[in-house]
């Protein structure tokens, strides 16, 4: 699949997402249905587009010098009333456009794996957060479980846990017993070889491969 295909299908998801945005909104009727200087379907990609840099850069690098873009402010506050779960929707959305069931001998090659994210500091969020030591600033991490097919190079699901209550085999179990595919080979590093596990892949009728 070319790239042009990949971005207008990720532009066609967020659109689908825009035509009933209320299921995302922090307030169903009330935010999100005006068309303000960051309406949904602009927020969404900008946040998609994030670099790194400081919001003000981010914001004249995504929309330009047009000086109709609202400020900094604004958009935290139209950002404070979008879902996660919108994010959630749209990677599902996305990623079953892009998937052409593509098979090695009759199945989908699969691999699980997890990682860690560290993001800002949020001591309000204490199953997250560690605070510094010997001069270490405080953060909060992320665990992020994906499931990527290796044939058509895309991710077919993720579960993103919070690093204190991080479970890489629950996270497993959860993203095979919700999967559509029918047949597949799943690989796996050590870690994942407990008999539970293999039972939920067995019931589901995938083959296994965990070294």
């Amino acid at each position: 699949m070319n790239p042009k295909t990949v971005k207008k299908a990720l532009k066609d998801a967020i659109q689908a997402m825009t035509d009933y945005k209320w299921l995302f909104s922090a307030r169903p009727g009330k935010d999100n249905t005006r068309n303000r200087k960051f309406p949904f379907q602009k927020v969404i990609p900008f946040i998609l587009a994030f670099r790194g840099g400081t919001l003000n850069c981010e914001i004249m690098d995504f929309f330009g010098l047009d000086p109709s873009v609202g400020t900094s402010s604004a958009f935290i506050q139209r950002r404070s009333t979008i879902l996660p779960e919108a994010f959630e929707s749209l990677f599902h959305d996305f990623s079953r456009s892009v998937d052409e069931n593509k098979l090695y001998r009759g199945l989908r090659l699969l691999a699980v794996d997890g990682s860690d994210l560290q993001i800002a500091a949020n001591p309000k969020d204490p199953d997250s957060y560690y605070p510094g030591v010997n001069g270490q600033r405080a953060y909060n991490l992320l665990h992020i479980n994906a499931m990527y097919d290796l044939h058509q190079h895309i991710y077919v699901d993720a579960l993103v846990q919070k690093s204190r209550k991080a479970d890489e085999s629950a996270a497993l179990t959860a993203m095979v017993d919700r999967s559509a595919i029918e047949s597949a080979l799943l690989l796996a590093d050590r870690g994942y070889e407990s008999y539970n596990n293999l039972a939920h892949i067995q019931e589901k009728g995938w083959n296994f491969l965990i070294r």
